[in-house]
């Protein structure tokens, strides 16, 4: 197991790693809309958070050597279901099709104000690099 720490990503406000590696899997921590460059949270419209939690895994994903199109499973995590329509169509538009496993969890609250938290399973493909 690789624990693994992503300096592009924004910084983590309590004790996590951004991902921990196991064989050939990587479990991605929650994102928030935090913002990489100033390390503050993006406290937006719904869409522009989401948009913003997308980019910080996309960092980390690429980081890592994986991408959407092999994400396996995410959870939505999303302060008000009404905008349940509008984080969609932002999370749908990252991903090739068909679309991964995915679960969306109504909370009442999430850390830093934020509205939206996503975190993710990927599976990370052998490199074009490395020998067979």
């Amino acid at each position: 197991m690789e624990k693994l720490f992503i300096d592009r990503a924004p910084q983590p406000i309590a004790p996590f790693s951004h991902a921990c590696r196991v064989g050939d899997l990587v479990f991605i921590t929650g994102q928030m809309p935090t913002v990489p460059e100033t390390n503050e949270m993006l406290l937006g419209t719904f869409t522009e958070q989401t948009h913003r939690v997308m980019q910080n895994l996309a960092i980390v994903l690429e980081e890592v050597g994986s991408s959407f199109e092999h994400v396996v499973q995410s959870r939505v995590f999303i302060t008000n279901m009404g905008h349940f329509d509008e984080v969609n169509g932002v999370y749908a538009s990252y991903f090739p099709q068909p679309l991964p496993t995915r679960t969306c969890i109504g909370v009442t609250g999430l850390a830093g104000g934020a509205d939206v938290e996503v975190d993710m399973i990927a599976w990370i493909p052998p490199s074009e690099d490395s020998s067979a």
